[in-house]
């Protein structure tokens, strides 16, 4: 039962799937390519894929990665870390296009700092709320 999914990891899920949707969103809206629910699928899988594999190998979304805020940070670091370059060949194999190092970057960096966006405030309100339950019990 130590490797059960608790909800907050549900709610990091959740918040992980809007950072990288919004990540495909606006990029496709900054390079005017057409925003269809299927075009941003087509984008949006490879990176998807290669997170869930990360999430799989490093158990990502249990209780201990992200009990306190480095913890959280540090997590999200490495998983991000393993995911991008498995989702990059993956987008590349599956789309037919070369990987550029440009194209890497960015979205290595612009990821990061979107799923990082969203878990800080995340990581701060979890460990307030620990503490505010351990003040109570």
């Amino acid at each position: 039962m130590g490797h059960r999914i608790k909800p907050a990891g549900y709610v990091l899920l959740a918040g992980d799937l809007i950072a990288f949707w919004l990540f495909v969103y606006i990029g496709k809206g900054i390079h005017q390519l057409p925003v269809s629910f299927l075009g941003i699928l087509e984008t949006l899988a490879p990176f998807l894929l290669a997170w869930l594999i990360a999430v799989f190998l490093l158990k990502s979304y249990q209780n201990r990665r992200y009990s306190t805020f480095w913890k959280n940070i540090l997590f999200t670091f490495l998983t991000w870390t393993l995911a991008a370059p498995i989702g990059l060949v993956l987008r590349s194999w599956w789309m037919g296009v070369p990987l550029t190092w440009t194209f890497a970057e960015v979205t290595y960096l612009v990821t990061l700092a979107f799923l990082l966006g969203w878990r800080i405030p995340f990581g701060i309100a979890y460990a307030v709320r620990g503490r505010m339950q351990r003040v109570e019990g």
